[in-house]
Formats: structure tokens, C-alpha cells, sequence
């Protein structure tokens, strides 16, 4: 039997990496592809929409496999769902928070299997979406640039940051914060935000909740799960809070860093010599980057029980990957053998692990070259697909 993955494309740069990736690794093993560019809207829902009616059931069989809910509503001409319509297993891989998607995840067609690049996300679903069946933990993954790698020694760029600071994006998030009458959501928004600065293990559900449970005990999860969301900012406030305290306590402590992303020439101190501020690039332009960077730091978005593929595509440039710690990577990696992990509590002693790693270059390019090979055996995008196949198989 002929078997066909379709894809989306033409939204996000970072996404389209990722589709690529899983893309070539299905077709080597064996199945074809139907890419639906966003771009060609109408070209693209035409050509699929013959391509499923041309199918033969007994000859041909469909799967969709996607990120961030993209073609979760296409609809036939009678209104009916696509993928429900067809039957059509619909892969969707979330790589933020479900509390971004809460209107895509409350329409998920009925053939989903939501898939989190966290644990944590995994529970919030189960907890807060209960149409949808099937969900699940699927890691980020990295994405290797095939061409040799330098030593440590002789690539240009001491640090790379690679990503943007979150608080000079988020406006539109910001909800009316009279908008909440169980609470003072002025009040709400500020001590959430101190208890996530004081205690960054926490997730930013957790930390809401909590604080609406000092003043209220009597709301709905269906109303927690609702100012939930309308909070949201709150999670993107303190991520951004960390990671231009983690660029900014380097350059301040004589570390060189190149940063790329939107926000880095807008803070107070962004005219520190010790900074390089690149602009913003596109997804696929970071990867060569990454190969002529000594350290790649990362700082996570926020994911407690999860990871970044910033890490995994640090690691598969042979660079020596610092980043703050988590649940999984705690389990994954140890501290100082594939990788630097740090506690967001302990961040004061990020300079002295980075200045480290220059003093002692030939155990860096040890622990680089280490991590190099953990990536390569468990984390790339053909270990996600084989994930995949098996959650098809076990599901559908």
C-alpha cells in the first residue's frame, strides 16, 4: 500500500526547518510526500483535495503530520473536517505551550494526536482539553549542518545566543487586566511574575493557580484554564527576564556574545562592548553560525520538564552547549559530559562555568565532541520520526 505524509509549509521559517528535516527522513524510508504551501492557499487545498479523492482506500493511506496546529480546520465544501472527513490520522506537534492554542486545541479534529515537546504540557492537555483523545511527549530534536567541524580553537564566535527577547513581543498578549473579576488581576500579574523570578522551577500554570487558590477556592478548571490563558504573558515576561540576565551577566563579566533576534539592541545595557548584536536572521542561517561558535547558550522558553532545539543544534554543530537545566535534560545528559547545565537560581555562576570552558579548551572540545555523538544517536529529527511511526501504530 502506498503511503503518503502531508505536510504544511510557508507560515514559519523555524517550522518549515523542521518539516524539511522530518520530510527527507519519511521519504528514506519509504513514503511519499504532499507539501501544502500556505503561500498557494488555494493551488494547495485544491491539489490535496484530488489527491485524497483520487486515493484508492485499499491502494493508498494518508497521514498528516504537522507543527503548531497548522491545517487543523481545513474544511471540505460542506463544512465537514478534512482530516475527520478522510479519516486521517493528524499529527500535530506542538512546539510551545497548549495555553497559545487554546481555540485550534478546543477544534482539534477528532483524528489528532497532539504530541508536547514537554511533560508538563502533556498534563495540561489531559487536564484542560478533555476533547482531545490522544496526546503525548515527543522531545525537541536538532538539526545537523553537514559539513565538517572546526575545533573549538579556531571558530570566530565566543558565545552564541541565538533567539529573541520575548518582552518586546508580546504586546498583543496582554489581556485587560480588569478583565478578571475573581481577582485583582493587577496584583494577580505581579506576584506571579515575582514567585516564577524567586522560584524558576515553577511553571507558570502552577505559579496562576496557586495565587488564585490564596483568593479564591471555588473556580472551575474550566475558569482556571481561562484566566490561564489570558495570563500567558506572564510566561514569555519570565523567560525574557532570564535570558537577558544570562547574556547580559556574561558581557558584563568580560564574555564576548553575538546574539541574533529581535530585542537585543533595545535593552539598557545593549551598548556594552562585549556584546554583538547580529539582527534577526532567519532559522536556517543560525545552523552555520552554530558551527563557528565556540559556546551555544541556551536558556529554555520556560519548559520545566522539556527541552530547546537550540541545544540539539548546538550540539550537532560540535559546539559546547550551556544551558539551564530541566526535568528531562536532568535525566538525558549529565552536567559537564555532553553539555553545561545550570540552575536559573544559581545564574550568578554562569560566567565562571563559561570561563571555564575557555580556560580548559581540550576538555570543551571533549565535552563538545561528546555531546556531538549523544545528539547524533538520540536526538535528531529521524529518532523523532521513528517516535512518530510508533505512535501511529499504537494509536491508529
Amino acid at each position: 500500500m502506498k503511503k503518503t505524509i502531508i505536510y504544511f509549509t510557508g507560515v514559519y521559517d523555524t517550522l518549515d526547518l523542521f518539516t524539511e528535516e522530518l520530510k527527507t527522513v519519511f521519504e528514506a524510508l519509504g513514503f511519499a510526500s504532499f507539501v501544502y504551501d500556505a503561500r498557494l492557499e488555494r493551488q494547495s487545498k485544491q491539489a490535496l483535495l484530488e489527491l485524497l479523492r483520487e486515493g484508492q482506500p485499499s491502494e493508498q493511506s494518508f497521514c498528516c503530520v504537522t507543527f503548531n496546529n497548522l491545517g487543523y480546520n481545513l474544511a471540505l465544501p460542506d463544512g465537514r473536517n478534512l482530516w475527520e472527513a478522510f479519516e486521517i490520522p493528524y499529527v500535530d506537534i506542538l512546539m510551545d505551550h497548549p495555553f497559545h492554542y487554546e481555540k485550534p486545541l478546543r477544534n482539534a479534529p477528532g483524528t489528532a494526536l497532539i504530541l508536547c515537546t514537554d511533560r508538563n504540557h502533556v498534563k495540561y492537555i489531559r487536564r484542560f482539553f478533555s476533547n482531545i483523545r490522544r496526546t503525548d511527549f515527543l522531545p525537541h530534536a536538532g538539526v545537523e549542518l553537514r559539513c565538517k567541524h572546526k575545533p573549538l580553537k579556531e571558530r570566530g564566535i565566543d558565545v552564541l545566543y541565538a533567539g529573541a527577547l520575548p518582552i518586546y513581543t508580546v504586546d498583543k498578549m496582554i489581556p485587560d487586566l480588569t478583565s478578571i473579576p475573581e481577582v485583582d488581576g493587577a496584583a494577580l500579574a505581579q506576584e506571579v511574575l515575582g514567585e516564577l523570578v524567586r522560584h524558576p522551577e515553577k511553571t507558570t500554570e502552577a505559579a496562576i493557580e496557586d495565587y488564585i487558590k490564596t483568593e479564591r477556592d471555588d473556580l472551575s478548571d474550566q475558569r482556571l484554564h481561562e484566566i490561564i490563558v489570558k495570563m500567558r504573558f506572564l510566561d514569555s515576561y519570565a523567560t525574557s527576564f532570564f535570558r537577558e540576565q544570562a547574556v547580559r551577566i556574561l558581557v558584563e563579566s568580560g564574555i564576548r556574545v553575538t546574539a541574533y533576534g529581535v530585542g537585543w539592541n533595545q535593552c539598557e545595557w545593549s551598548d556594552n562592548p562585549y556584546l554583538t548584536y547580529g539582527g534577526k536572521v532567519l532559522a536556517p542561517q543560525i545552523l552555520p553560525l552554530m558551527n563557528d561558535s565556540k559556546v551555544v547558550l541556551n536558556t529554555m522558553t520556560w519548559f520545566k520538564a522539556g527541552a530547546h532545539d537550540r541545544i540539539f543544534n548546538g550540539m550537532l554543530a560540535g559546539a559546547a552547549v550551556v544551558t539551564d537545566d530541566s526535568a528531562y535534560l536532568n535525566r538525558e545528559f549529565v552536567d559537564g559530559k555532553e553539555l553545561v547545565m545550570f540552575s536559573l537560581k544559581d545564574i550568578r555562576t554562569l560566567p565562571e562555568r563559561v570561563y571555564r570552558l575557555f580556560g580548559h579548551m581540550e576538555e570543551a572540545q571533549h565535552m563538545a565532541d561528546c555531546g556531538y555523538l549523544a545528539a547524533k544517536e538520540r536526538h535528531t529529527w529521524k529518532n523523532r520520526a521513528d517516535w512518530i511511526l510508533e505512535y501511529l501504530d499504537y494509536y491508529f
